[in-house]
């Protein structure tokens, strides 16, 4: 049994029946995906994975927690869920805003401004999950028989090798910045994170056939 925050579950059941509106030719990237998480898991019991865009702000920390929700809806253990970028900025605060408004529990831990720490929970009775703006290298990441997956164009092409990856995925999305400070910031955030969450729900899916 989930136990997922009842919103979460709830928005996860809407993703799971927008299945066919994944293309194609993403379907085939997701499937590789799958199938590296698959060959990693069966070596050790368990998968770990980097979503890895340049900032480290908006759709790698987005991709982070749905990977884990998504696992936790399908009842598939041993996934473990980071991200990263090639810079150092901050986890935008329309990116916290569009995860507490779907139902994740996010609290800011106090005198972190510049580039603030939060604690993100998604399900009952877990540890909280730390999350703030990192290099994909940093300590609290796995440094070796990770995933690398590439969220963002721009770091696709400036990682073409990522160090201690077993596996490398480019998996880009379209950037929810460009509606920062206009009237369809909250739609597009959203939109974001509907097909983020929609095309990691066929991954996991995938891995627990």
């Amino acid at each position: 049994m989930s136990s997922l925050y009842e919103s979460i579950k709830n928005f996860m059941v809407k993703r799971e029946a927008e299945e066919s509106l994944i293309p194609k030719e993403r379907r085939e990237t997701l499937l590789r995906f799958s199938k590296s998480i698959k060959e990693i898991r069966n070596g050790q019991n368990y998968s770990e994975m980097i979503f890895v865009c340049t900032h480290n702000s908006r759709r790698s920390q987005i991709a982070q927690m749905f990977a884990l929700a998504c696992a936790e809806y399908l009842g598939i253990s041993g996934i473990g869920s980071y991200s990263g970028g090639t810079e150092v900025t901050a986890f935008h605060p329309n990116s916290v805003q569009a995860l507490m408004e779907i139902g994740f529990k996010i609290e800011k831990e106090k005198n972190t401004e510049m580039n603030p720490r939060y604690w993100v929970s998604y399900k009952e009775n877990t540890v909280p999950i730390l999350a703030f703006s990192k290099l994909y290298s940093d300590v609290v990441n796995p440094s070796k028989k990770f995933i690398a997956v590439m969220v963002c164009s721009s770091a696709d092409e400036a990682c073409p090798f990522v160090p201690g990856a077993e596996a490398r995925i480019s998996l880009p999305y379209p950037d929810p910045k460009s509606s920062d400070d206009t009237p369809r910031v909250s739609e597009e955030y959203r939109k974001t994170c509907e097909t983020i969450a929609r095309e990691l729900l066929f991954v996991m899916k995938n891995v627990a056939t």
